[in-house]
């Protein structure tokens, strides 16, 4: 009998992968399978999952092409399409779960079935050192709608990372999988929301955090390398919320939002770094 959950590790990076793979072997419940897809690494990836053959069910597949370079997304698609369990969980190859993590979502699932969910747990954010830099508020029991997710992550009230959410096969599919925009910046947010949309909210699944790491120069969050890209894609997630949520146009709260959403990026992802063209482009998706 197959296995439940995919638990699907884009990866590139060597540093923490086995700390992210030890937070897997450590599970009380084993009912999942992992796949590490390579991305054409030049770091040796390959020799640290193998070392977790006997005690994980593991996939190793190295890509010939470097796709995350160009198309970030597009290798998340990728490294999905290994699998073929019902429910996928996507992660970074520095991501942590705690001990419980795959039996709660299992039990979730055990109630809500592994058709058309979206299922999310509890963040918090590390540093290289898995010391805390901030965690979302706990979660309470029930869903949260896509709009709500939104209001919520645009005003700044949560972090949002992938680790967080766990989705059925179907919801990737049927809803036309991840949105797209330059570097995946933004491009996860948008798609938890039309997740959420087909899946009708985010279900709950309170307890202990997953761990996102955002580690200093290991991802573009904060690296200057790419602060055009990340203006652009800023721009597109707009322009993309005005095209999906028409019917919200008047919402004060939407554009109270927007608003903050826009100055953060400004103020604390490019750091200022930004020229009167990328704010014409940013005010015009604004409609401001």
């Amino acid at each position: 009998m197959g296995h439940k959950i995919a638990i699907i590790i884009p990866a590139y990076k060597s540093r923490f992968l086995r700390q992210t793979l030890d937070s897997m072997a450590a599970q009380t419940c084993r009912d999942f399978a992992v796949y590490v897809g390579d991305d054409a690494s030049p770091e040796p990836l390959e020799p640290i999952v193998r070392a977790y053959e006997g005690k994980l069910s593991v996939t190793y597949h190295r890509f010939a092409e470097n796709l995350g370079g160009r198309d970030l997304v597009a290798h998340w698609e990728r490294c999905i399409a290994l699998s073929r369990e019902p429910l996928v969980w996507l992660f970074s190859d520095d991501d942590l779960l705690p001990p419980d993590g795959v039996e709660r979502v299992l039990a979730a699932a055990g109630r809500y079935g592994t058709e058309k969910v979206f299922f999310r747990l509890p963040l918090i954010v590390v540093d290289a050192e898995g010391q805390q830099k901030l965690a979302n508020p706990p979660l309470s029991e029930g869903k949260t709608s896509d709009y709500a997710f939104l209001l919520d992550k645009l005003s700044g009230r949560i972090s949002s990372a992938a680790i967080e959410y766990v989705f059925s096969r179907d919801v990737w599919r049927v809803s036309g999988g991840f949105v797209k925009f330059p570097l995946a910046w933004c491009s996860d947010d948008a798609t938890w929301a039309r997740f959420a949309r087909y899946a009708g909210g985010m279900t709950s699944v309170p307890g202990a955090p997953v761990c996102w790491r955002n580690a200093e120069g290991e991802n573009i969050s904060n690296s200057s390398r790419f602060d055009r890209e990340k203006l652009c894609a800023t721009t597109q997630f707009i322009r993309w919320i005005a095209r999906t949520y028409k019917c919200r146009k008047g919402d004060s709260a939407l554009a109270g939002a927007l608003g903050r959403y826009a100055h953060t990026i400004l103020r604390c992802s490019v750091r200022g770094n930004f020229g009167l063209s990328d704010l014409l482009r940013l005010c015009a998706a604004l409609g401001k």
